[in-house]
């Protein structure tokens, strides 16, 4: 196995050693954490340097008084206040982490998703099922290159190796046909959220409907799905989940009460920005499993769709070149059991790189995972048009600060497009801590601000009740004048 992969597994396996002993743990020995750097001057903060934060906020690294000081006016004193606001989540997300048996708490706050995922054997490159990544820190890394920022025991020896996996996104969809249950997941069996249930009738859910209080957290998922805590099924399902607090929450285009055997709801959905979904397509069953009665519709679209499907054209059997076919196929389908709610879902991927919405047929809702909506321009094509077409569109990001901006961000197209923005921006765009983020603080060495996977839910736009969406007519003549006063979209930063 890659030395990027091997070392951290190995040190995982001796820290659950260490655990079991009984003994202390030695200070230091386990310490996953992440090296600071100081905010001011971007320099690493080493012993016998300490460690010094921002007296109002504590969020804020500094590697001294002096350097805090010089650089409170520029350019954290705006920041100071709304810091010190979104600090107040910290103590429930570490809450969260520290509900799973294997959530281990970094003396710096931090949370190693390596360790965590090497005390199960499920670390690794391609062949390691759902789980299966390239290796490195940056999400949008063409080849995963880390860059040696973790002050992990690992880190030396991963970097004099330099031998990373070149692993794609959804390297599996080359193949002609999906994992199972057992090849996905790579678990014991206890820990597995099953979708095939004809081995496993005991573990078959409750139908949703049924189940006392409903599926509202991590806790009441677990209980549901008939899996311990000690799963680490939520360093995955915390994407389908995550599209299904978006849809059913925060976008209300849907319940799971929605549907009747009678009456059955579609359901056509377009997720935006895949990328690594594409390692684990099936765990979207789970939706099907959510919201009974329901016939649902998913289009996965983005760059990592793209780079997959110029794949797929080497591999003629493969499960994406389905969607070359005319019309196109899905690439995934799956039914619930009828005591479940018989629901179906099927899967497409989109062949255009970013969403058009003259390309696709108008969807439902607009769904995109850890976004940042002002850090890509391609982006607010897809808000513009949402917003003129109606659509519903919630994402979700990584930090509450991020989210605000992006909302701001929003009004600001709204203003622009002519539209006068809500008198309360909290209504219209709400921004809200996600219950089904992926537990665990990310390492981000400059402050300590709640930064999580999938970690806050922002509605870029609800549709009212009894509101509905404009059709293709409708859309093109409210637009005609849009873009012409959106030519320069840099001025709306």
């Amino acid at each position: 196995m890659d030395t990027y992969f091997s070392i951290p597994t190995k040190l995982a396996k001796e820290l659950i050693q260490a655990e079991q002993s009984g003994k202390p743990i030695p200070a230091g020995k386990f310490d996953f954490g992440v090296d600071a750097v100081c905010a001011g001057c971007r320099e690493y903060i080493m012993p016998p340097k300490k460690i010094s934060r921002c007296s109002a906020c504590k969020a804020i690294i500094y590697c001294s008084v002096q350097c805090a000081n010089r650089y409170w006016s520029c350019p954290h004193k705006p920041f100071c206040l709304h810091n010190k606001r979104h600090m107040q989540r910290l103590p429930v997300t570490q809450a969260v982490l520290k509900s799973f048996p294997w959530g281990r708490l970094e003396t710096d706050g931090t949370f190693d998703f390596k360790i965590a995922r090497g005390r199960f054997s499920v670390l690794g490159g391609s062949g390691y099922g759902y789980w299966s990544h390239r290796g490195g820190t940056s999400p949008h890394a063409i080849e995963g290159i880390d860059d040696g920022s973790s002050s992990a025991p690992y880190a030396q020896d991963m970097q004099k190796s330099r031998k990373y996996p070149d692993h794609l996104d959804g390297y599996d969809l080359l193949k002609s046909d999906h994992l199972s249950d057992k090849q996905g997941w790579k678990l014991s069996p206890k820990f597995v959220p099953y979708r095939d249930f004809s081995k496993n009738e005991e573990r078959q859910p409750l139908l949703v409907t049924k189940f006392d209080g409903g599926i509202v957290d991590w806790d009441s998922w677990y209980r549901w799905r008939k899996i311990p805590k000690d799963s680490p099924a939520a360093l995955l399902m915390h994407y389908p989940m995550s599209v299904y607090q978006m849809l059913v929450h925060c976008l209300k285009v849907t319940s799971p009460s929605a549907g009747r055997e009678s009456n059955r709801v579609n359901l056509n959905v377009h997720l935006l920005g895949v990328e690594v979904e594409l390692n684990f397509v099936p765990l979207f069953s789970e939706l099907a499993l959510l919201l009974p009665f329901h016939d649902i519709q998913m289009t996965l679209v983005g760059p990592g769709a793209q780079q997959l499907l110029d794949k797929a054209k080497n591999h003629p059997s493969s499960i994406a070149i389905k969607c070359f076919s005319s019309p196109p196929s899905p690439i995934f389908t799956y039914s619930a059991p009828p005591e479940c709610g018989s629901s179906t879902i099927s899967i497409y991927l989109s062949t255009s790189t970013m969403w058009e919405p003259a390309t696709l047929p108008t969807p439902d809702a607009l769904i995109a995972c850890n976004a940042g909506l002002i850090s890509y321009r391609g982006w607010s094509l897809v808000i513009s048009t949402a917003l003129f077409m109606r659509l519903p569109f919630a994402s979700t990001e990584y930090m509450e600060q991020s989210a605000e901006d992006q909302r701001n961000y929003v009004l600001r197209m709204l203003k622009a497009g002519g539209r006068e923005p809500p008198n309360d921006p909290a209504v219209d765009h709400p921004i809200e801590l996600n219950p089904f983020h992926c537990p665990g603080q990310r390492a981000i060495p400059m402050f300590r601000l709640p930064n999580l996977f999938n970690g806050f839910t922002l509605v870029v736009h609800k549709t009212p009740e009894g509101g509905r969406k404009a059709n293709n007519d409708e859309l093109y003549g409210a637009m005609k004048g849009l873009f012409s006063g959106l030519l320069d979209l840099d001025a709306l930063r």
